[in-house]
């Protein structure tokens, strides 16, 4: 077995610091959009300006809120049955940015989590 250079570790180490801040970044992103889907109303006074459905990519709606544009992300599925009444947008103030109620899904942060127990793995047998 090859023997591993102290440059080569530090790189995994980094790596493994960078996969877990992600992984954290999206776990604490989750988690405040819950807290406003909870505790706020969905917005009302809002009008559709586009519709982009794709196939691969994401799908998003182009929205006027308060003066300003803003780029959602939405489900395909709900984008190609598009209908405004049953779509639910949410205002987060702090970061100006309004989300669709599953613009964030559990399954994303289960990877990134999976990703980094992963590297963890793979930073103990290299070492």
């Amino acid at each position: 077995m090859k023997r591993v250079t102290n440059k080569e570790l530090i790189s995994i180490i980094l790596i493994n610091i960078g996969i877990l801040a992600w992984a954290v970044y999206g776990w604490l992103l989750y988690n405040r959009r819950q807290t406003i889907i909870n505790s706020e109303e969905p917005i009302q006074n809002y009008s559709v300006l586009e519709v982009h459905c794709r196939r691969r990519s994401s799908s998003s709606i182009v929205i006027e809120f308060n003066g300003k544009q803003y780029y959602v992300a939405v489900d395909r599925d709900k984008c190609i049955q598009f209908d405004p009444q049953k779509i639910k947008f949410f205002y987060d103030k702090e970061r100006d940015e309004v989300y669709e109620e599953s613009g964030l899904v559990v399954r994303n942060l289960v990877v990134a989590f999976i990703i980094y127990l992963c590297s963890c793995i793979w930073l103990s047998i290299v070492r």
